[in-house]
């Protein structure tokens, strides 16, 4: 892929990576909360400065939508921005957070970034043309049973309902393991890694996972998003390798086990 190919994915490269240098040199542990629960620091903030000034340089006609100061949706062409997707774990000192970048276009292909900074790893995608890890085509894992299938997920104020809590539930009985990490998009490029063979999580924002769905499908696995009808811009995302798409539907929408798991 050449860089006058696809100026928008390198521009958002170079966005990403040099938020993850600012990240690294931050050493301030303050905090606060959002209005929703979700913390947010001064290094959220920065993070996000330093996405938009490198984008407003190159596409300054573009729209934004960025989890701190622009959060509501606007039309194509965009940037979708989360500058620390998994703050909580970057705040303790927890190995596992990303800059996640997207952009949309309307005739430009979409292009999506998830760079996990403390592997310093950078997962791309460009619309039609496959998903890369440092370079490198991805490949999606081979596992076809849930019994030996690594799920990562996330909790969530639905989730701890009792109607959705039982499907969780159901998760942890049947798959070999269900593990929380905290950080959507590092997830979703997980699971294009082969890393994990699914990611299933409710009430995620569009920019936890814009830019890692695109890497997904990019890789040749399967995504399946239901809006959430919440009053919010928010959405059910469930991501698999493709051979347990099938199951962990019936599993996620009705909270049965499938009969040949029982």
């Amino acid at each position: 892929m050449s860089t006058s190919a696809h100026p928008k994915l390198w521009t958002g490269v170079r966005a990403a990576r040099r938020a993850g240098d600012a990240l690294r040199a931050y050493d301030d542990d303050s905090f606060a909360y959002k209005t929703n629960g979700d913390v947010v620091t001064d290094a959220d903030r920065l993070a996000e400065r330093t996405v938009l000034d490198e984008l407003e340089r190159e596409y300054a006609d573009h729209n934004i939508v960025t989890e701190e100061s622009s959060p509501n949706f606007t039309p194509k062409p965009r940037w979708i921005i989360d500058p620390i997707d998994g703050t909580t774990n970057f705040l303790n000192g927890v190995p596992h957070y990303a800059v996640s970048i997207a952009f949309q276009g309307t005739h430009a292909a979409d292009v999506g970034v998830v760079y996990h900074v403390p592997t310093d790893t950078m997962y791309t995608a460009v619309e039609g043309e496959g998903a890369y890890a440092d370079g490198e085509p991805m490949a999606l894992s081979e596992t076809e049973s849930l019994s030996n299938a690594l799920l990562v997920t996330g909790f969530d104020e639905a989730t701890m309902q009792a109607q959705h809590f039982e499907q969780f539930r159901s998760l942890l009985s049947v798959a070999q393991g269900v593990r929380r990490l905290g950080s959507a998009a590092s997830e979703l490029a997980m699971v294009a890694s082969g890393s994990a063979d699914a990611f299933f999580e409710r009430m995620l924002s569009v920019w936890d996972t814009a830019a890692g769905v695109l890497i997904v499908e990019e890789a040749g696995g399967e995504v399946t998003r239901i809006k959430m009808v919440d009053g919010e811009n928010s959405e059910m995302v469930l991501a698999s390798n493709g051979h347990l798409h099938r199951d962990l539907v019936t599993l996620v929408s009705t909270g049965t086990v499938p009969e040949k798991y029982r």
